[in-house]
């Protein structure tokens, strides 16, 4: 189910893939570009491949036996035929089954945690590569509006106490600035390096790539489940496997039989005869009863089951704080202000300088009011992105892609 999802993901994405337009086509092909896709859908081949194997019944054993010799100048001799076939997959062959789709089903689960966190950095990179391109920028204008102040003051003979604070509150704002935008500029080259290692080193990420400000944030469910949680899900996965191989190894503690027809041809001088009849083989199992196998098992079932416990009671505890943590981020940022309403303020404050209108001191706390709250919107915002992304996780939900509407 998961694999032929994924192939219709595959066709998909890459039919629009060619020309790219919107932030959203950007995700979806970037995801359909990301090697862990293909990894994802070769995991479930190879699971599946898994199960084949364990169900597929053991060859028999064909034995050929020929004695030949003279006896009082007569020929003598026999030729012997044995088919054996191996009976004690018949009680084995199930508990093998059994832990192949435990198998199959725990790669399914760890197809899909990869794919999800695939989608998680993913989202996450896009939505901050924006945040960081706005605030280079505030840091660039206030940069840029610091040098009018000191060009101002370099330009007068003479200052007096209050122009001469002004002036070195100038030079550290702007030493400060400048040490942020460095930081910026760093984050941004590793975004970039992230998204470029998919696309290529020669991509260009375009404005239009990128999401915008959310203004309308995803409502949570009253109930959210969390029994279906992945890591859940996965445990109880390994719970399953870990049980099958217990039974699997009681089964191999069962004597090995084979058995099957037999055909032998006698010679003795002129006469020729053929006889048949059964063979039958038993291990005796007087030095082992694989006992150091069961316990390994029924230890490693055992500890399954406990980690199954507590990745209920961990997902239970972590549901509470990630939902706190989504509905308070959500609140701050719709009680908030507008990014359209800071832009103008900021503007409004950068036209008063220029008519002389405000004090270099005013511009310095101005800028670095604007800049503070705009990084804390950006905080509040990929706080609010990673909850979300918790809470999917939480739930067993893939459907992420709501963050981009």
């Amino acid at each position: 189910m998961i694999l032929a999802v994924l192939l219709l993901l595959n066709s998909t994405f890459a039919a629009n893939c060619t020309s790219i337009k919107t932030y959203k086509e950007f995700y979806k092909c970037t995801l359909e570009k990301h090697p862990e896709f293909e990894v994802a859908k070769l995991k479930i081949q190879e699971a599946e491949a898994v199960i084949d194997k364990a169900s597929q019944w053991q060859n028999p054993n064909l034995d050929v036996k020929s004695i030949s010799g003279k006896l009082a100048g007569e020929n003598i001799g026999s030729t012997e035929l044995s088919l054996s076939i191996p009976l004690s997959q018949i009680w084995t062959r199930g508990a093998q089954m059994d832990a192949g789709r435990a198998d199959k089903k725990i790669a399914d689960i760890e197809a899909q945690l990869s794919l999800l966190s695939v989608k998680k950095q993913l989202i996450k990179d896009i939505f901050r590569l924006r945040q960081v391109n706005d605030e280079i920028e505030l840091n660039s204008e206030a940069l840029g509006a610091y040098d009018k102040i000191k060009n101002q003051f370099k330009a007068r003979l003479a200052r007096g106490p209050e122009q001469e604070i002004t002036f070195n509150l100038v030079e550290l704002a702007t030493s400060d600035y400048e040490l942020k935008k460095n930081h910026l500029t760093t984050e941004r080259t590793e975004i970039l390096a992230r998204i470029k290692g998919i696309w290529g080193a020669g991509f260009d990420i375009k404005k239009e790539y990128l999401p915008p400000p959310k203004e309308k944030w995803p409502e949570l469910p009253k109930e959210i489940n969390i029994g279906q949680s992945f890591e859940s899900r996965k445990v109880m996965a390994e719970s399953d496997k870990a049980s099958a191989e217990y039974n699997l190894a009681v089964r191999e503690s069962w004597p090995e039989v084979s058995a099957g027809p037999t055909v032998e041809r006698s010679t003795e001088g002129p006469v020729q005869y053929t006889s048949s009849g059964f063979n039958l083989s038993i291990s005796v199992p007087i030095l082992s009863w694989n006992g150091g196998g069961r316990n390994l098992a029924e230890t490693k079932a055992k500890q399954s089951r406990l980690l199954s416990e507590y990745a209920h009671r961990k997902a239970q505890i972590e549901r509470e704080i990630v939902i706190h943590k989504y509905r308070s981020a959500v609140e701050s940022l719709k009680k908030s202000s507008a990014r359209e309403d800071v832009r103008k303020k900021h503007t409004r404050i950068d036209s008063l300088f220029r008519q002389g209108l405000a004090s270099g001191g005013l511009i310095i706390e101005a800028h670095r009011q604007i800049t503070e709250y705009t990084e804390s919107q950006h905080e509040h915002e990929v706080s609010a992105i990673e909850a979300y992304l918790d809470i999917k996780a939480l739930t067993g939900d893939e459907n992420i892609e709501e963050l981009l509407q």
